[in-house]
């Protein structure tokens, strides 16, 4: 609307024009999500395929229109997929000031950190963690485990998961790998009651969904195996668990 012209209109058409363009900038604002949004899922559709330089593009178009702690974030999974470290530390640093309660940043960030040995820069980060402004101390602890599991030490990983769960009892990324360490040592029970721990108050995921067939099938529930086989093939058909009994 030209604004000379708006100097004469009267004061119920003003209001009027202030509203559609308060809905304008609202929809405008809803279009540039939705698209920020299809090219972050186009993003990772690439990156899982291992196209990166299309996954790249696609992620940071979508952060362009819209940043998101889940687009830093893939961008990052994208360049530590390239083994390009600086920039994926430089994603994961951004990711992080920016959105400081992102939870699943600081795994990543902590298991980037931890397949390169970075043990001094895994150390400030758990010390980020557990600040009292951030109150992550059982991240911190699944963190800690999931670079300990990662490296096969398996009584650091325990411990560290079992603090973590003295805190948040029913915490998921906890008990789940304690349910895979215990099925690993072949205390079945253990694992089983670990998993229906999880399902009964955390529901279920691809990971979760995996194991618990493999526990049943170890424990000859064949039924319960059969259940969960059809859980991972029609909820997660497109996991790297359902891809697994597929071959």
């Amino acid at each position: 609307m030209n604004i000379m012209r708006t100097l004469f209109l009267i004061f119920v058409v003003t209001n009027l024009f202030a509203c559609a363009t308060s809905n304008n900038v609202t929809n405008t604002s809803t279009n540039f999500s939705k698209a920020a949004h299809s090219y972050y899922t186009l993003g990772l559709a690439y990156l899982q395929k291992g196209n990166y330089e299309l996954a790249e593009s696609k992620l940071q178009r979508s952060l362009q229109l819209q940043e998101t702690a889940d687009g830093y974030n893939a961008l990052a999974l994208l360049y530590e997929s390239q083994h390009k470290n600086s920039l994926a530390e430089a994603a994961y640093t951004k990711l992080l000031k920016k959105y400081p309660q992102y939870q699943r940043g600081y795994l990543n960030y902590h298991i980037f950190l931890c397949k390169n040995d970075r043990n001094k820069q895994m150390q400030q980060l758990v010390s980020i963690m557990t600040a009292p402004e951030n109150n992550l101390t059982v991240l911190a602890h699944i963190a800690t485990g999931n670079c300990a599991l990662t490296k096969k030490q398996y009584n650091i990983a325990k411990s560290s998961y079992q603090q973590a769960l003295v805190i948040a009892p029913q915490a998921a990324n906890a008990l789940l790998p304690l349910a895979e360490i215990a099925f690993h040592n072949k205390e079945i029970e253990k694992a089983s009651a670990y998993i229906k721990q999880i399902h009964n108050y955390n529901g279920y995921n691809a990971r979760s969904v995996y194991l618990a067939m493999q526990i049943n099938k170890a424990q000859g529930n064949m039924l319960e195996v059969q259940k969960m086989y059809n859980i991972l093939k029609t909820q997660y058909p497109q996991s790297e668990e359902a891809q697994k009994i597929v071959h």
